[in-house]
């Protein structure tokens, strides 16, 4: 990956006007990434109040940042920078949803109607499996058509199956137990999603 968009990069600058066109490719991903913050901001607001889905929603833009800095050094958007938008978004839901059973009382006070208080803990349960589950394939993706190396898919085989471990602990806990398990399934999320980026980064240096 890192190979590929070194070897762009010099593509790009024997050309005439070439700092004007990486100005204009910074720019344009500076301009990208007020663009999803202020989507992130509206769907926050708008969404957060209205659907038990508000997190699936509103975590398409939330998971913009890995594009604008690919298309910032790159210059476009391949399929391995939509594949990490894609993990990012698939995260987002597992990640936020364990967070929800963990403070379901406040939501509750709060009339958001988060997917424990609209459809219950067992139906956000199975809903964060599922979208653990579904990292799984998107990062072995990642490695098939990304061009990354066994360190990197030995951590994310590694990182998946725990991450599905945790899910399908949540599911089978009780009600006394639920709260902890959303806790640890909280707080591993939020492990897995930084170890896999280094998995990446460390990966790309070994191979160069």
């Amino acid at each position: 990956m890192e190979r590929r968009s070194r070897r762009r990069a010099r593509e790009v600058k024997p050309q005439p006007g070439g700092d004007r066109e990486v100005s204009s490719l910074r720019a344009a991903a500076a301009e990208a990434s007020a663009s999803g913050a202020h989507a992130r901001a509206a769907t926050h607001l708008w969404l957060k109040r209205s659907t038990a889905q508000n997190i699936v929603i509103g975590g398409a833009a939330g998971a913009i940042p890995p594009l604008v800095g690919w298309a910032a050094i790159t210059g476009s958007l391949d399929l391995s920078a939509w594949l990490l938008f894609a993990i990012i978004f698939f995260w987002t839901p597992a990640h936020f949803w364990a967070l929800a059973l963990l403070i379901r009382d406040d939501y509750e006070r709060a009339g958001v109607p988060m997917l424990p208080i609209v459809r219950g803990d067992e139906a956000t349960a199975w809903n964060i499996l599922a979208y653990a589950a579904s990292l799984l394939p998107l990062t072995l993706l990642l490695f098939i058509i990304g061009g990354l190396g066994y360190v990197y898919l030995a951590v994310a085989i590694i990182l998946g199956a725990l991450f599905i471990a945790y899910a399908f602990r949540l599911l089978r806990s009780g009600t006394a137990r639920r709260r902890t398990m959303a806790r640890a399934v909280y707080l591993y999320s939020l492990l897995y999603l930084a170890l896999l980026f280094v998995a990446i980064m460390v990966d790309s240096t070994l191979r160069l």
